[in-house]
């Protein structure tokens, strides 16, 4: 928040205190039992690294998820094109962060198994978006060896989000169950609800349609 005061960019700022005075926001679970995970190719060729700290901001998201970088929270990882341009970023998160995860994220998370992940702070570069950059990426993420022992992974996006449900639909996920975030007056509420099969397949239709 100080940096982005510096900054003199406070839309940030006062669009996190509207959000936490009054909102209510329901998220996707979609989840991928990885004998599921499916190769999707990109329209560019890309290629994962470990994220460095030279790639903060390298995505022209004014400084989205510098908290969680500040963190430390393994593992980020990042995408680039042939000209070493960073192009999109994610974190996979594994069961022995629960309670590192639970102290930053609050309960908005299920607590993890030992063969299960969460995928979180997907971004891609907005100059790169359409081109499939993000099935890719977690695929090749997922598909690295010291993830072989992962049977499922999961992840949540805001239901308004089409471009990402569609990209994890393309890669093997599903929708399993709805989050929904309350807040009023800075106190917030989580709850997790079953997903009805007619919501399920509503939203499958949609998605699906690419």
């Amino acid at each position: 928040m100080i940096i982005l005061i510096k900054n003199g960019n406070l839309k940030p700022i006062f669009n996190g205190l509207l959000t936490r005075f009054y909102s209510s926001t329901n998220f996707i679970g979609v989840e991928l039992h990885t004998e599921n995970l499916k190769n999707c190719d990109a329209k560019l060729n890309i290629s994962i690294r470990p994220f460095k700290n030279s790639d903060i901001n390298a995505l022209n998201e004014e400084l989205r998820h510098r908290r969680l970088v500040d963190e430390n929270i393994p593992n980020c990882y990042v995408a680039q094109i042939n000209t070493n341009d960073t192009v999109y970023r994610q974190w996979v998160f594994k069961h022995h962060q629960n309670e590192r995860i639970a102290t930053y994220f609050g309960p908005i998370f299920p607590k993890l198994k030992k063969d299960e992940a969460i995928i979180e702070g997907v971004f891609t570069h907005t100059d790169y978006r359409g081109l499939r950059i993000m099935p890719k990426a977690v695929y090749e993420i997922l598909n690295q060896a010291h993830y072989s022992h992962l049977k499922r992974v999961i992840a949540f996006v805001d239901e308004q989000n089409i471009a990402s449900l569609k990209g994890f639909y393309r890669v093997g996920f599903e929708p399993y169950i709805i989050r929904k975030e309350q807040w009023l007056f800075f106190k917030r509420k989580v709850s997790f609800i079953p997903l009805h099969s007619e919501v399920e397949k509503s939203y499958l239709n949609l998605i699906s349609n690419i």
